[in-house]
Protein backbone atom coordinates (compact mmCIF):
# COMPACT_ATOMS: atom_id res chain seq x y z
CA UNK A 1 0.00 0.00 0.00
CA UNK A 2 1.29 3.47 -0.86
CA UNK A 3 1.92 5.53 2.28
CA UNK A 4 1.92 9.29 2.79
CA UNK A 5 5.71 9.12 3.12
CA UNK A 6 6.03 7.26 -0.21
CA UNK A 7 3.96 9.90 -1.98
CA UNK A 8 5.86 12.77 -0.35
CA UNK A 9 9.18 11.35 -1.54
CA UNK A 10 7.87 10.98 -5.10
CA UNK A 11 6.33 14.45 -5.35
CA UNK A 12 8.54 17.17 -6.90
CA UNK A 13 9.59 19.81 -4.39
CA UNK A 14 8.89 22.74 -6.69
CA UNK A 15 6.34 24.11 -9.12
CA UNK A 16 2.56 24.03 -9.44
CA UNK A 17 2.16 20.35 -8.57
CA UNK A 18 4.06 20.75 -5.30
CA UNK A 19 1.99 23.78 -4.27
CA UNK A 20 -1.23 22.09 -5.39
CA UNK A 21 -0.56 19.04 -3.21
CA UNK A 22 0.11 21.30 -0.21
CA UNK A 23 -3.16 23.14 -0.88
CA UNK A 24 -5.20 19.96 -1.33
CA UNK A 25 -3.84 18.43 1.87
CA UNK A 26 -5.26 21.40 3.78
CA UNK A 27 -8.75 20.78 2.37
CA UNK A 28 -9.21 17.08 3.05
CA UNK A 29 -7.54 14.06 4.61
CA UNK A 30 -7.53 12.11 1.33
CA UNK A 31 -4.25 10.26 0.71
CA UNK A 32 -1.47 12.54 -0.49
CA UNK A 33 -0.90 10.29 -3.51
CA UNK A 34 -4.44 11.09 -4.73
CA UNK A 35 -3.55 14.78 -4.93
CA UNK A 36 -0.50 14.01 -7.08
CA UNK A 37 -2.72 12.20 -9.59
CA UNK A 38 -5.35 14.94 -9.61
CA UNK A 39 -2.74 17.70 -9.88
CA UNK A 40 -1.20 16.03 -12.92
CA UNK A 41 -4.64 15.68 -14.53
CA UNK A 42 -5.37 19.35 -14.02
CA UNK A 43 -2.00 20.30 -15.53
CA UNK A 44 -2.71 18.05 -18.50
CA UNK A 45 -5.89 19.98 -19.29
CA UNK A 46 -3.92 23.22 -19.68
CA UNK A 47 -1.25 21.93 -22.08
CA UNK A 48 -1.23 23.56 -25.54
CA UNK A 49 -2.66 21.36 -28.29
CA UNK A 50 0.65 20.99 -30.23
CA UNK A 51 2.69 20.00 -27.15
CA UNK A 52 4.17 16.50 -27.40
CA UNK A 53 7.31 14.50 -28.04
CA UNK A 54 8.54 11.64 -30.14
CA UNK A 55 8.20 8.35 -28.26
CA UNK A 56 7.03 5.32 -30.25
CA UNK A 57 5.26 7.84 -32.46
CA UNK A 58 3.96 11.18 -31.24
CA UNK A 59 3.08 11.16 -27.55
CA UNK A 60 0.77 13.74 -25.96
CA UNK A 61 0.61 14.60 -22.25
CA UNK A 62 -3.11 13.95 -21.66
CA UNK A 63 -3.78 11.76 -18.62
CA UNK A 64 -6.31 9.17 -17.51
CA UNK A 65 -6.05 9.05 -13.70
CA UNK A 66 -7.91 6.59 -11.46
CA UNK A 67 -8.01 6.89 -7.67
CA UNK A 68 -8.74 3.55 -6.02
CA UNK A 69 -9.65 3.10 -2.39
CA UNK A 70 -12.30 2.20 0.13
CA UNK A 71 -15.78 3.52 -0.47
CA UNK A 72 -16.48 6.46 1.84
CA UNK A 73 -13.24 6.03 3.80
CA UNK A 74 -10.59 7.43 1.50
CA UNK A 75 -12.42 10.50 0.17
CA UNK A 76 -11.75 9.93 -3.52
CA UNK A 77 -14.53 12.28 -4.62
CA UNK A 78 -13.23 15.01 -2.31
CA UNK A 79 -9.78 14.78 -3.88
CA UNK A 80 -11.28 14.96 -7.38
CA UNK A 81 -13.47 17.91 -6.44
CA UNK A 82 -10.54 20.02 -5.24
CA UNK A 83 -8.78 19.77 -8.60
CA UNK A 84 -11.94 20.36 -10.60
CA UNK A 85 -12.76 23.47 -8.56
CA UNK A 86 -9.33 25.03 -9.13
CA UNK A 87 -9.45 24.30 -12.86
CA UNK A 88 -13.00 25.63 -13.17
CA UNK A 89 -12.00 28.96 -11.64
CA UNK A 90 -8.98 29.19 -13.93
CA UNK A 91 -10.52 28.03 -17.22
CA UNK A 92 -14.11 26.76 -16.96
CA UNK A 93 -14.23 25.74 -20.63
CA UNK A 94 -11.67 23.00 -19.93
CA UNK A 95 -14.00 21.26 -17.45
CA UNK A 96 -16.07 18.76 -19.41
CA UNK A 97 -19.05 16.67 -18.35
CA UNK A 98 -19.19 12.93 -18.82
CA UNK A 99 -21.46 12.24 -21.80
CA UNK A 100 -24.24 9.70 -22.03
CA UNK A 101 -22.91 8.15 -25.24
CA UNK A 102 -19.85 7.84 -27.45
CA UNK A 103 -21.50 10.14 -29.97
CA UNK A 104 -22.03 12.74 -27.25
CA UNK A 105 -18.35 12.61 -26.33
CA UNK A 106 -17.28 13.24 -29.93
CA UNK A 107 -19.67 16.18 -30.16
CA UNK A 108 -18.30 17.55 -26.89
CA UNK A 109 -14.72 17.26 -28.17
CA UNK A 110 -15.79 18.97 -31.39
CA UNK A 111 -16.88 21.98 -29.34
CA UNK A 112 -13.82 21.88 -27.04
CA UNK A 113 -11.06 19.53 -28.15
CA UNK A 114 -9.04 19.95 -24.93
CA UNK A 115 -10.88 19.14 -21.72
CA UNK A 116 -10.81 17.27 -18.43
CA UNK A 117 -13.73 15.03 -17.50
CA UNK A 118 -14.31 13.98 -13.90
CA UNK A 119 -16.00 10.64 -13.16
CA UNK A 120 -16.48 10.35 -9.41
CA UNK A 121 -18.41 7.06 -9.72
CA UNK A 122 -16.11 5.23 -12.11
CA UNK A 123 -17.33 1.88 -10.84
CA UNK A 124 -20.79 2.53 -12.27
CA UNK A 125 -19.21 3.12 -15.68
CA UNK A 126 -17.42 -0.23 -15.43
CA UNK A 127 -20.64 -1.96 -14.44
CA UNK A 128 -22.60 -0.38 -17.32
CA UNK A 129 -19.85 -1.24 -19.80
CA UNK A 130 -19.85 -4.87 -18.65
CA UNK A 131 -23.56 -5.02 -19.42
CA UNK A 132 -22.81 -3.64 -22.87
CA UNK A 133 -24.48 -0.24 -22.61
CA UNK A 134 -21.29 1.79 -22.17
CA UNK A 135 -18.98 -0.46 -24.19
CA UNK A 136 -18.81 2.08 -27.09
CA UNK A 137 -17.65 4.77 -24.67
CA UNK A 138 -14.92 2.47 -23.32
CA UNK A 139 -13.75 1.83 -26.87
CA UNK A 140 -13.76 5.55 -27.68
CA UNK A 141 -11.90 6.45 -24.49
CA UNK A 142 -9.27 3.87 -25.41
CA UNK A 143 -8.77 5.64 -28.75
CA UNK A 144 -8.77 9.18 -27.37
CA UNK A 145 -6.02 8.28 -24.90
CA UNK A 146 -3.79 8.10 -27.98
CA UNK A 147 -5.18 11.45 -29.23
CA UNK A 148 -6.13 9.94 -32.60
CA UNK A 149 -8.72 11.70 -34.81
CA UNK A 150 -12.34 10.80 -34.11
CA UNK A 151 -15.49 11.26 -36.15
CA UNK A 152 -19.16 10.37 -36.30
CA UNK A 153 -21.92 10.68 -38.89
CA UNK A 154 -25.12 12.42 -37.83
CA UNK A 155 -28.61 11.62 -39.08
CA UNK A 156 -28.47 14.44 -41.67
CA UNK A 157 -25.29 12.89 -43.16
CA UNK A 158 -23.18 15.61 -41.59
CA UNK A 159 -19.76 14.35 -40.50
CA UNK A 160 -18.36 15.57 -37.19
CA UNK A 161 -14.59 15.12 -37.12
CA UNK A 162 -12.18 15.95 -34.29
CA UNK A 163 -8.65 15.92 -35.67
CA UNK A 164 -6.73 16.66 -32.48
CA UNK A 165 -8.61 15.51 -29.37
CA UNK A 166 -6.80 16.18 -26.10
CA UNK A 167 -8.98 14.44 -23.55
CA UNK A 168 -7.96 13.86 -19.94
CA UNK A 169 -10.12 11.95 -17.47
CA UNK A 170 -9.88 11.51 -13.71
CA UNK A 171 -12.08 9.20 -11.71
CA UNK A 172 -12.52 7.39 -8.43
CA UNK A 173 -13.37 3.74 -7.90
CA UNK A 174 -13.74 1.39 -4.94
CA UNK A 175 -11.80 -1.86 -4.84
CA UNK A 176 -14.92 -4.10 -4.97
CA UNK A 177 -16.01 -2.52 -8.26
CA UNK A 178 -12.60 -3.15 -9.81
CA UNK A 179 -12.70 -6.71 -8.54
CA UNK A 180 -16.17 -7.34 -9.90
CA UNK A 181 -16.02 -5.57 -13.23
CA UNK A 182 -12.47 -5.97 -14.60
CA UNK A 183 -10.40 -8.93 -15.73
CA UNK A 184 -6.68 -9.33 -16.39
CA UNK A 185 -7.30 -8.81 -20.11
CA UNK A 186 -8.63 -5.31 -19.36
CA UNK A 187 -5.33 -4.38 -17.72
CA UNK A 188 -2.79 -6.07 -19.97
CA UNK A 189 -3.50 -4.08 -23.10
CA UNK A 190 -7.04 -2.80 -23.16
CA UNK A 191 -9.02 -0.03 -21.58
CA UNK A 192 -7.71 -0.23 -17.99
CA UNK A 193 -4.09 -0.52 -19.11
CA UNK A 194 -4.15 3.15 -20.11
CA UNK A 195 -5.00 4.49 -16.66
CA UNK A 196 -2.53 5.99 -14.20
CA UNK A 197 -3.74 4.18 -11.08
CA UNK A 198 -3.22 5.29 -7.49
CA UNK A 199 -4.32 2.87 -4.77
CA UNK A 200 -3.92 4.32 -1.29
CA UNK A 201 -5.64 4.60 2.07
CA UNK A 202 -6.26 7.60 4.26
CA UNK A 203 -3.75 8.05 7.10
CA UNK A 204 -4.43 11.58 8.34
CA UNK A 205 -7.39 12.49 10.55
CA UNK A 206 -8.85 16.00 10.92
CA UNK A 207 -11.80 16.42 13.31
CA UNK A 208 -12.55 19.90 11.95
CA UNK A 209 -11.69 20.01 8.21
CA UNK A 210 -12.59 23.65 7.56
CA UNK A 211 -9.86 23.97 4.92
CA UNK A 212 -7.39 26.75 4.14
CA UNK A 213 -7.82 28.43 0.75
CA UNK A 214 -4.96 30.90 1.12
CA UNK A 215 -2.96 29.26 -1.69
CA UNK A 216 -5.90 28.92 -4.07
CA UNK A 217 -5.58 32.33 -5.83
CA UNK A 218 -1.97 31.55 -6.76
CA UNK A 219 -2.93 28.12 -8.08
CA UNK A 220 -5.77 29.58 -10.14
CA UNK A 221 -3.47 32.25 -11.59
CA UNK A 222 -0.83 29.67 -12.52
CA UNK A 223 -3.39 27.45 -14.24
CA UNK A 224 -4.96 30.40 -16.02
CA UNK A 225 -1.55 31.49 -17.32
CA UNK A 226 -0.90 28.01 -18.68
CA UNK A 227 -4.40 27.56 -20.10
CA UNK A 228 -3.99 30.70 -22.21
CA UNK A 229 -0.40 30.07 -23.29
CA UNK A 230 -0.64 29.06 -26.98
CA UNK A 231 2.59 27.08 -27.29
CA UNK A 232 5.07 25.10 -25.23
CA UNK A 233 8.79 24.68 -25.74
CA UNK A 234 9.51 21.88 -28.18
CA UNK A 235 11.17 18.81 -26.69
CA UNK A 236 14.38 17.99 -28.57
CA UNK A 237 15.02 14.70 -26.79
CA UNK A 238 16.83 13.63 -23.61
CA UNK A 239 20.08 14.96 -22.22
CA UNK A 240 22.88 12.35 -22.00
CA UNK A 241 22.36 11.99 -18.24
CA UNK A 242 18.62 11.60 -18.65
CA UNK A 243 19.06 9.12 -21.47
CA UNK A 244 21.25 6.90 -19.30
CA UNK A 245 18.90 7.17 -16.31
CA UNK A 246 15.96 6.28 -18.55
CA UNK A 247 17.75 3.30 -20.12
CA UNK A 248 18.67 1.89 -16.69
CA UNK A 249 15.10 2.20 -15.36
CA UNK A 250 13.53 0.90 -18.56
CA UNK A 251 15.75 -2.18 -18.45
CA UNK A 252 15.00 -2.81 -14.79
CA UNK A 253 11.24 -2.44 -15.08
CA UNK A 254 11.19 -4.57 -18.24
CA UNK A 255 12.78 -7.44 -16.33
CA UNK A 256 10.97 -6.94 -13.04
CA UNK A 257 9.01 -9.86 -11.65
CA UNK A 258 5.35 -8.88 -11.62
CA UNK A 259 2.12 -10.80 -10.94
CA UNK A 260 1.01 -12.57 -14.10
CA UNK A 261 -2.36 -10.84 -14.34
CA UNK A 262 -0.77 -7.35 -14.50
CA UNK A 263 2.44 -8.17 -16.35
CA UNK A 264 1.22 -6.03 -19.25
CA UNK A 265 1.94 -2.85 -17.29
CA UNK A 266 5.58 -3.29 -18.27
CA UNK A 267 4.71 -2.07 -21.75
CA UNK A 268 2.50 0.81 -20.61
CA UNK A 269 4.40 2.13 -17.57
CA UNK A 270 7.23 3.76 -19.59
CA UNK A 271 4.67 5.60 -21.72
CA UNK A 272 2.95 6.89 -18.58
CA UNK A 273 6.34 7.97 -17.19
CA UNK A 274 7.05 9.99 -20.35
CA UNK A 275 3.62 11.64 -20.15
CA UNK A 276 4.30 12.64 -16.54
CA UNK A 277 7.75 13.95 -17.47
CA UNK A 278 6.16 16.13 -20.16
CA UNK A 279 3.68 17.46 -17.60
CA UNK A 280 6.48 18.30 -15.18
CA UNK A 281 8.22 20.06 -18.05
CA UNK A 282 5.03 22.10 -18.49
CA UNK A 283 4.99 22.68 -14.73
CA UNK A 284 8.52 23.85 -13.96
CA UNK A 285 10.74 22.53 -16.77
CA UNK A 286 11.76 23.74 -20.18
CA UNK A 287 8.33 23.53 -21.81
CA UNK A 288 6.85 26.40 -19.80
CA UNK A 289 9.77 28.65 -20.82
CA UNK A 290 8.60 28.41 -24.43
CA UNK A 291 11.98 27.56 -25.92
CA UNK A 292 13.27 24.29 -27.42
CA UNK A 293 14.63 22.14 -24.61
CA UNK A 294 16.07 18.75 -23.72
CA UNK A 295 14.38 16.68 -21.04
CA UNK A 296 16.75 16.37 -18.09
CA UNK A 297 16.86 14.66 -14.72
CA UNK A 298 14.94 17.48 -13.02
CA UNK A 299 11.71 16.24 -14.62
CA UNK A 300 12.61 12.65 -15.47
CA UNK A 301 13.57 11.50 -11.96
CA UNK A 302 10.30 12.61 -10.27
CA UNK A 303 8.29 11.35 -13.26
CA UNK A 304 9.72 7.86 -12.79
CA UNK A 305 9.23 8.07 -9.01
CA UNK A 306 5.55 8.94 -9.53
CA UNK A 307 5.20 6.12 -12.07
CA UNK A 308 6.54 3.73 -9.45
CA UNK A 309 3.54 4.70 -7.27
CA UNK A 310 1.35 3.54 -10.16
CA UNK A 311 3.22 0.23 -10.51
CA UNK A 312 3.05 -0.42 -6.78
CA UNK A 313 -0.67 0.34 -6.81
CA UNK A 314 -1.30 -2.27 -9.48
CA UNK A 315 0.86 -4.83 -7.69
CA UNK A 316 -1.29 -4.24 -4.59
CA UNK A 317 -4.44 -4.63 -6.66
CA UNK A 318 -3.23 -7.73 -8.49
CA UNK A 319 -4.86 -9.97 -5.87
CA UNK A 320 -8.33 -8.65 -6.74
CA UNK A 321 -7.88 -8.60 -10.54
CA UNK A 322 -9.16 -11.92 -11.84
CA UNK A 323 -7.51 -13.59 -14.83
CA UNK A 324 -10.87 -14.87 -16.12
CA UNK A 325 -14.52 -15.09 -14.97
CA UNK A 326 -14.04 -18.57 -13.46
CA UNK A 327 -11.20 -17.27 -11.29
CA UNK A 328 -13.44 -14.46 -10.06
CA UNK A 329 -16.20 -16.95 -9.18
CA UNK A 330 -13.80 -19.18 -7.27
CA UNK A 331 -12.47 -16.24 -5.28
CA UNK A 332 -16.03 -15.21 -4.39
CA UNK A 333 -16.67 -18.69 -2.99
CA UNK A 334 -13.45 -18.59 -0.98
CA UNK A 335 -14.38 -15.17 0.39
CA UNK A 336 -17.80 -16.48 1.42
CA UNK A 337 -16.15 -19.32 3.37
CA UNK A 338 -13.76 -16.87 5.05
CA UNK A 339 -16.68 -14.64 6.07
CA UNK A 340 -18.22 -17.69 7.74
CA UNK A 341 -15.12 -18.20 9.89
CA UNK A 342 -13.14 -20.51 7.63
CA UNK A 343 -15.78 -23.16 7.13
CA UNK A 344 -19.34 -23.13 5.82
CA UNK A 345 -22.17 -25.28 4.57
CA UNK A 346 -23.38 -24.95 1.01
CA UNK A 347 -26.46 -23.17 2.29
CA UNK A 348 -24.36 -20.58 4.10
CA UNK A 349 -22.24 -19.99 0.98
CA UNK A 350 -25.33 -19.56 -1.21
CA UNK A 351 -26.84 -17.12 1.30
CA UNK A 352 -23.70 -14.96 1.41
CA UNK A 353 -23.15 -15.00 -2.34
CA UNK A 354 -26.84 -14.72 -3.27
CA UNK A 355 -26.05 -17.04 -6.15
CA UNK A 356 -27.53 -20.13 -7.78
CA UNK A 357 -26.45 -23.57 -6.64
CA UNK A 358 -24.92 -24.90 -9.87
CA UNK A 359 -22.18 -22.28 -10.49
CA UNK A 360 -21.23 -22.34 -6.80
CA UNK A 361 -20.90 -26.14 -6.86
CA UNK A 362 -18.73 -25.90 -10.00
CA UNK A 363 -16.44 -23.42 -8.23
CA UNK A 364 -16.31 -25.60 -5.10
CA UNK A 365 -15.34 -28.64 -7.19
CA UNK A 366 -12.53 -26.64 -8.82
CA UNK A 367 -11.06 -25.24 -5.62
CA UNK A 368 -11.27 -28.65 -3.94
CA UNK A 369 -9.26 -30.08 -6.85
CA UNK A 370 -6.73 -27.30 -6.28
CA UNK A 371 -6.48 -28.35 -2.63
CA UNK A 372 -7.62 -24.99 -1.26
CA UNK A 373 -10.80 -26.36 0.34
CA UNK A 374 -11.71 -29.73 1.83
CA UNK A 375 -15.17 -31.19 2.33
CA UNK A 376 -16.24 -33.28 5.27
CA UNK A 377 -19.62 -34.66 6.32
CA UNK A 378 -21.37 -33.88 9.58
CA UNK A 379 -24.72 -34.73 11.08
CA UNK A 380 -26.20 -31.59 9.49
CA UNK A 381 -24.65 -32.18 6.07
CA UNK A 382 -21.51 -31.35 4.10
CA UNK A 383 -19.20 -28.61 5.37
CA UNK A 384 -16.45 -26.90 3.34
CA UNK A 385 -13.31 -25.81 5.17
CA UNK A 386 -10.39 -23.70 3.99
CA UNK A 387 -7.07 -25.50 3.98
Amino acid sequence: MITEADAARACPQQGFLFQYVLHAMKQTTSPLAYHIGVGLSVLAATCPQPYGMRYAGTLRPNMYTLLVGRSGEDQKSSALGIGKEVLFEAAAALCGDFPGSAEGLIESLDRQNTQLITVSEFGKLLAAAQRGYFEPIKTLLTDTWDCTPQQRAKANNKIIRVDNPRLSVMGGCSVPYLEKHTLAEDWTGGFMGRWFVIHAQRERVDPDPVGDDSMKPWLVDELKRRAYTPAAGEIQGLTPAAKQYWADWFSEVSNRQLPGNIVGIRARAPTIARKIAMLLGWDFGGAIAGQPWYMDLDVLVPAIAITELHIRSLVDLAEVIAEHPDARARRAVLDAIRVSGGEATLGQILTIMKSKRRPVMESLDAIMEEGRVVRYDTAVGAVYRLV
